[in-house]
């Protein structure tokens, strides 16, 4: 039993104004100022004769939370029309102001005793840019594009606050709006660089800082205990992650652009990548650290097609695609090649104590799982404890897991049609991931039958296939576990009617919408789709009925 209260608040602004000089009409002026404010609070009370608040003789529990976020752009824009030429030069400066502060503290119900006293956790930081584009039409054929960004954020030190952002684009019509079989025909190529350097919720992960203990971590006294404080770790070096990426590419339209889409190639390279990561005991103040730790490589091609294979007066009907192909791989890791380095172990599971079942290595999928193979019986039942001697020392050893799959698929496919029939219009929304995997840490960490009878004397819940995977004690690191999470998911399926003109009303329309209705997939947890490749226990993505109308008077 709880008593749970909680309320929100939130006040939200924006002012914009656009200015065309009377002096010089081509030019214009724009201030963009904007302010949001976000609260929330609430208080949880647990009563006495709760058993999980039994020992402190009920919990009251409040907390708040404080966000703000402020924003200032401004930029020119100058845009001249020479004959069948266009100019459009834009340059400006951005000012962002991100502000934190959240509390949380607790006393027995009985406010004898403070459980925990709770600390405000007040945390900013400022992103500033300094930008500039400059696109150049000639004759209406050939297409140019520059931009330069200088982005400053006060999250990397003074040395290494600011980074520097060009790009630049060509594209040259060969066939422009025409009649016939082709209509348009393009070819582009664009080089671009991009910075990140929002990767996690420490915003001072440069700076030398003391944190004070829990107050389960206290230092006990006597019958006192004292708050101490402890160093933390840190990366004085932290610095802007980048992104360059290369692309060329042909937009094309045939048979009156009944047929129209893109063809590209594209190689996007990313160094001086941002991670936590763990780090090797005695190197820092921590074990796990928010650094720059490597390169990495995506390579890929991808093919948009769009058509109208019926359209007449009463029928109308569009269909539309595209397909990805998508190869990545880490290239660098070290400051210098090491043949011997295995790579930087991440993705931690729900199981024993800092288990992780992924790793970085170079010429490998960024997060590829890292196990070991496992053994079956004639019957496909995967025998515990018993796994493959790759290295064929005689034993089975950490040295003998492998890099098996990655979460990243190798072929990703997006597609809609839509279809319209006298009044009634129906449209289909949906996409499919080819070749990811999922480690299915919920029957990793559910699925053997110890945990039937706890330790502490009580029953516990297991997974439904406890008894086809047949493990007395968890095997966290089998391959077993490490599932193939291709998927087909329908994301939308609309329905609608428009009704004709109705006196005053111009335009009335009814629709349902069913949002996720269909998901095929041999994955045998909830959800094929879960970010970094680790299924342990998310919220399944829910089926949504909507019914609207749309009235236009």
């Amino acid at each position: 039993m709880h008593d749970d209260r909680a309320s929100t608040d939130r006040f939200l602004t924006n002012l914009q104004v656009d200015y065309r000089f009377w002096f010089l009409r081509d030019l214009r002026a724009n201030l963009n100022l904007g302010y949001d404010r976000s609260t929330g609070s609430g208080f949880v009370r647990e009563p006495a004769n709760a058993a999980f608040a039994f020992s402190n003789k009920g919990l009251d529990r409040t907390y708040n939370q404080l966000k703000k976020n402020s924003l200032l752009e401004f930029y020119l824009n100058y845009v001249k029309k020479l004959g069948s030429s266009n100019i459009d030069v834009m340059g400006g400066y951005s000012w962002q102001h991100f502000y934190f502060d959240d509390y949380s503290g607790s006393t027995n119900a009985a406010k004898t005793a403070v459980i925990n006293p709770g600390d405000n956790n007040t945390r900013e930081y400022y992103l500033l840019s300094l930008f500039g584009r400059a696109n150049v039409t000639v004759a209406n054929n050939l297409l140019l594009t520059f931009t330069l960004r200088r982005d400053g954020t006060s999250r990397f030190s003074p040395d290494n606050r600011w980074g520097l952002f060009p790009a630049g684009a060509v594209a040259y019509k060969i066939v422009d709006n025409k009649s016939g079989t082709l209509n348009s025909l393009k070819l582009r190529a664009s080089y671009g660089e991009t910075g990140q350097q929002d990767v996690s919720n420490d915003y001072y992960a440069y700076l030398a800082r003391y944190q004070s203990s829990t107050p389960t971590a206290q230092y006990q006294l006597g019958s006192n205990f004292y708050t101490t404080l402890r160093p933390n770790g840190y990366d004085a070096n932290i610095k802007w992650e980048q992104t360059a990426t290369y692309n060329a590419g042909i937009d094309y339209g045939l048979f009156n652009n009944r047929i129209n889409g893109s063809l590209e190639y594209y190689i996007r390279k990313t160094t001086d990548l941002l991670n936590f990561i763990p780090v090797p005991a005695g190197t820092n103040l921590t074990n796990f650290i928010v650094t720059n730790v490597g390169d990495l490589e995506n390579r890929g091609v991808e093919f948009t097609l769009n058509t109208v294979p019926v359209k007449t007066d009463k029928l109308n009907w569009e269909i539309g695609g595209n397909i990805t192909l998508n190869k990545n791989k880490i290239t660098k890791l070290t400051a210098t090649e090491d043949p011997n380095y295995p790579g930087v172990y991440t993705g931690g599971i729900s199981g024993g104590v800092g288990n992780t079942i992924q790793i970085h290595s170079v010429d490998y999928p960024a997060s590829t799982f890292y196990v070991y193979e496992q053994v079956y019986d004639q019957t496909g039942t995967p025998i515990e404890g018993l796994y493959v001697d790759r290295n064929g020392d005689g034993q089975v050893t950490p040295d003998d897991r492998y890099r098996y799959n990655n979460p990243a698929p190798n072929v990703l496919v997006g597609f809609y049609t839509g279809l319209n029939i006298g009044k009634f219009d129906l449209s289909i929304g949906g996409r499919a991931n080819i070749g990811n995997y999922m480690y299915n840490n919920v029957q990793s960490e559910n699925a053997y039958y110890n945990r039937l009878y706890n330790s502490s004397g009580y029953l516990s819940n297991v997974e439904a296939d406890v008894a086809a995977i047949d493990f007395t004690v968890p095997q966290y690191f089998s391959d077993y576990f490490i599932q193939n999470a291709s998927f087909l998911r329908f994301d939308h399926l609309t329905l609608g009617y428009t009704f004709a003109k109705m006196n005053r009303i111009r335009g009335l329309r009814v629709y349902a919408t069913m949002q996720n209705p269909v998901l095929v997939t041999q994955y045998k947890g909830l959800d094929p789709e879960v970010f970094g490749g680790i299924d342990n226990n998310v919220y399944p993505r829910s089926r949504t009925f909507v019914f609207g109308v749309n009235a236009d008077f």
